[in-house]
């Protein structure tokens, strides 16, 4: 049972609970003309004093903040701003989670230190249908801003500590490569058909680079003397889905020279012809915007009727044109080392798991192999056979 303190000692008393003394101070009223109170706690009552005297100062001077009142998204906001304006995220990282924090909206305009571990439950599994992807970020973000407002003694207990990151209800479907039969087809309409962003397509399909990435590319970042192209930003999204130019690239190791094959230099001349500077590839001298490609891209699909619907495993979107330079690469024996350099992935085990699998056409031709091998060495099932007793 709480002690409270002798009369003229104000509100300070001991907790037995939580072994501190503890005081309160009224630092002002709500909308009803109840007074809020700011709570203090110290290991002993002259700690208590000096905070309570500290609490008192602030009022009196104007600078007092009233914890209670601070929200998710108020805290979740300034600790973006802080992030952008500190130079730890660039605008487009900035945008993303700004877009995650709508997600949250059904809870973040909650006082931090009203939330609670059963408020927030409720709300993770209210949004299961939400992709794994989108669930581990605004999870992340939760974490982080409670995280933040236990560091500023914004709450005492953190209702996001024991709450285990949730698992989607959608179904994932990955994106697959193309199969050698339907990038040959693409890449004879590309070449011979009136399609727009068919150029980014193709270098794309030659080299694995990101769209945002040849969206990006400026005649300056190319250089035929030394057959060097390199990638060093990126075009994204802005907060209303205009394009926005980033001048780093999606990643640290997005960042990369490579050499020139002939058939993508003979291209990137062509689309460059006589400019000196600037960027390779505008639409009414504007940025090009991945959604834009990816747009012409599907309808490319369905148009020229490139897809073989036998396939129902995986998805073909844009990502696929550089799914499938990577598949290639590994189809041909590229090692893994050499090909996590040439996609710009941070973590080699991005490449393994994303591009050293068996397509349907690698499967083929090994049954194949496999096939004619056993045949030579006798080991074949085939006729004859032995008679079946009646």
């Amino acid at each position: 049972m709480a002690k409270r303190r002798s009369k003229g000692d104000g509100a300070i008393y001991f907790d037995e609970k939580r072994g501190l003394y503890v005081g309160q101070i009224t630092v002002g009223f709500d909308e009803k003309g109840r007074r809020k109170r700011k709570t203090v706690y110290g290991s002993t009552k002259a700690d208590v004093k000096a905070k309570l005297k500290a609490v008192e100062f602030q009022i009196y001077t104007g600078t007092f903040v009233d914890k209670s009142g601070i929200t998710i998204y108020s805290l979740a906001k300034q600790m973006l701003d802080d992030k952008l304006n500190q130079n730890e995220i660039k605008e487009p990282s900035y945008y993303r989670y700004l877009e995650t924090l709508k997600i949250l909206a059904p809870i973040y305009n909650t006082p931090l230190q009203e939330a609670h571990e059963t408020q927030l439950k409720n709300f993770l599994n209210n949004n299961l249908h939400y992709s794994q992807s989108v669930i581990n970020k605004f999870f992340e973000l939760l974490n982080k801003t409670f995280k933040e407002a236990a560091h500023r003694k914004i709450i005492t207990d953190n209702p996001m500590q024991y709450i285990k990151k949730p698992h989607s209800k959608k179904e994932t479907a990955k994106v697959r490569a193309l199969t050698k039969g339907e990038q040959k087809k693409l890449i004879e309409v590309l070449k011979n058909e009136d399609v727009n962003y068919s150029r980014q397509m193709l270098l794309s399909l030659a080299l694995g680079f990101r769209m945002g990435e040849i969206n990006a590319l400026f005649v300056e970042d190319v250089n035929f003397n030394f057959n060097r192209i390199t990638i060093k930003r990126t075009i994204s999204r802005g907060q209303k889905g205009e394009a926005l130019l980033s001048d780093t690239t999606k990643t640290k190791a997005g960042t990369r020279t490579l050499t020139m094959t002939d058939a993508v230099r003979e291209l990137l001349q062509d689309c460059i012809g006589d400019k000196k500077q600037g960027l390779i590839f505008t639409h009414n001298d504007k940025m090009v915007t991945t959604s834009q490609v990816n747009a012409q891209f599907r309808r490319t699909l369905k148009k020229y009727n490139i897809l073989d619907e036998t396939i129902t495993d995986g998805k073909i979107d844009l990502h696929s044109l550089r799914h499938t330079f990577g598949t290639r690469c590994a189809e041909a024996g590229m090692p893994p080392k050499v090909l996590q350099e040439i996609m710009g992935h941070t973590d080699i085990s991005i490449t393994m798991n994303t591009y050293f699998y068996a397509t349907k056409d690698y499967i083929e031709d090994n049954i194949s192999k496999i096939d004619a091998i056993l045949q030579n060495e006798g080991l074949t099932i085939g006729h004859p056979y032995p008679e079946i007793a009646v």
